[in-house]
């Protein structure tokens, strides 16, 4: 659903339901007040009549025929007279509760005729003995005490509500009841004003909603859509967007700061263009996620040299273009490695890969991952050669040093050359460690230092003692993959 339909949704809902609940509470409270006054009238009436009938005649009109007696006709006077004390009371009537049976005995005369009266009455009484089908319950509970309807109930003479009194005798029981009909046209033609008010009162709402939902979501919705459109130019590549801003608003300065957002984004992807050409993605991200000072920082890492041995005698064997395919299969192979444990390759020297682990700390997770990853890199080293079919003239062995230290990481070169690489003593005994790997009679040296930081050191790692290195004054203690741990049997 669009911005600007859901606002004028919401917008008509609440101006709909907040008419609506406001109408419909009026509503019922006039109709209740108005309920409660006629009640009133009723019952009042119903209680102060019913001692005018005697219930000593009541009881002797049993028959049809009993309808010409003096009896009847002095109750049916009195219950005229009862109906012309208000304006509104349509009839009266009295009834009797026989075997279950509602029936009538007194009704009151034809009053359709009677002076000032706007509203029809009965065309001739209900006869003597008649039966009232269906008597509400108001009615029942009138031949024990003073009842009245709780609602309007409408019949071929129109809106009616009755209020009832029990009759008694001369004994003091209830041998019927008084009923008195009250006309309630101009009760129901009230509330169906009010009806028609609340009605006109939702479509003005209506209208009003949609006029102030319309403004609204051009003024919503206009600043909305730029900055929908500039995100989705923004995702698809487009950093050259810019969203127009409009007042000043929050919406206004929600745009200046997307405008903001786009130019550091695009100073950002600037940056690591030029940088991902230079060092791998890992750094680059490394590197944008902090201000480092300039020419590189000093970082803590751990520096794997991995060398393909006797890379000069193959390279004598080979035509060019085969050596370039067997070189990248053997580089592809490395660097997956690499990257599985979570190390970067740092540079390619000829036939030498350069890996390091960590720029965040020196920690036992990071070197155990590269000593991992340079086991698994002679284990694959190894695999390459049967995959490939190698001869044994044409075996690929490769040997690895691993060590851990301070080096300093940054972009080295010249403003037109460069390459973010690590430099520093750490590298070079990495370097120096893995061409020691042949005097010990090993593919894979680590040093001490480094492997004291890894919590649990594989059984085919050995203590060596201390070894010098050259360029270093000092000897080095070393740890070295055993013979069982080689894997450099040659195919016949």
């Amino acid at each position: 659903m669009r911005l600007g339909l859901k606002i004028f949704v919401i917008m008509f809902m609440v101006a709909f339901t907040v008419s609506g609940a406001t109408g419909a509470y009026f509503y019922y409270q006039a109709r209740e007040a108005m309920l409660e006054s006629i009640q009133s009238q009723l019952i009042t009436a119903a209680k102060s009549f019913s001692g005018l009938i005697s219930g000593d005649e009541l009881e002797n009109l049993k028959r049809p025929e009993d309808m010409d007696s003096s009896s009847y006709r002095r109750i049916q006077s009195i219950l005229y007279h009862i109906a012309q004390t208000n304006d509104d009371f349509l009839s009266a009537y009295t009834m009797r509760l026989q075997d279950d049976l509602v029936l009538f005995v007194v009704d009151s005369p034809s009053m359709g005729n009677a002076p000032g009266r706007d509203v029809p009455g009965h065309e001739t009484p209900e006869p003597v003995g008649a039966q009232y089908l269906e008597p509400p319950p108001a009615l029942l509970k009138g031949f024990v005490r003073p009842s009245v309807d709780d609602r309007t109930y409408q019949d071929q003479w129109g809106w009616t509500i009755s209020g009832y009194a029990p009759i008694k005798d001369f004994r003091g029981r209830n041998v019927g009841l008084l009923g008195i009909d009250m006309c309630a046209d101009h009760v129901e033609s009230k509330l169906a004003a009010i009806k028609r008010a609340g009605i006109l009162s939702l479509v003005l709402a209506g209208l009003l909603a949609l006029g102030f939902s319309t403004v609204l979501s051009r003024h919503l919705s206009r600043p909305v859509k730029d900055l929908h459109k500039g995100f989705q130019q923004v995702s698809a590549g487009d950093l050259d967007v810019q969203v127009q801003k409009r007042g000043n608003d929050e919406l206004a300065e929600l745009s200046e700061q997307f405008n903001l957002m786009v130019r550091e984004l695009r100073e950002k992807q600037l940056l690591k263009t030029g940088l991902g050409k230079v060092m791998h993605k890992k750094a680059v991200s490394r590197l944008l996620s902090k201000d480092p000072e300039l020419g590189g920082e000093m970082v803590t890492a751990g520096i794997l040299f991995c060398d393909l041995r006797g890379f000069t005698r193959i390279s004598e064997k080979l035509p060019h273009k085969m050596l370039v395919q067997l070189l990248n299969d053997y580089f592809s192979s490395m660097v997956k490695v690499v990257e599985k444990h979570g190390g970067m390759v740092d540079k390619f020297v000829g036939d030498k890969i350069m890996a390091v682990f960590s720029h965040h700390d020196e920690d036992s997770l990071s070197l155990s991952s590269a000593l991992q990853a340079g086991m698994e890199m002679l284990q694959e080293c190894d695999s390459l050669n049967t995959r490939l079919g190698m001869t044994s003239d044409l075996y690929l062995e490769n040997s690895i040093g691993l060590h851990a230290g301070r080096v300093l990481a940054g972009n080295i070169g010249s403003p037109e050359r460069m390459e973010y690489t690590v430099i520093g003593d750490a590298v070079n005994t990495a370097a120096r460690l893995e061409g020691k790997t042949r005097e010990l009679g090993t593919r894979l040296v680590i040093s001490a230092h480094a492997a004291g930081k890894i919590d649990q050191l594989p059984d085919n790692l050995h203590h060596q003692g201390k070894v010098s290195l050259e360029g270093r004054r000092e000897k080095l203690e070393v740890y070295a993959l055993d013979s069982a741990g080689k894997t450099t049997a040659s195919p016949d």
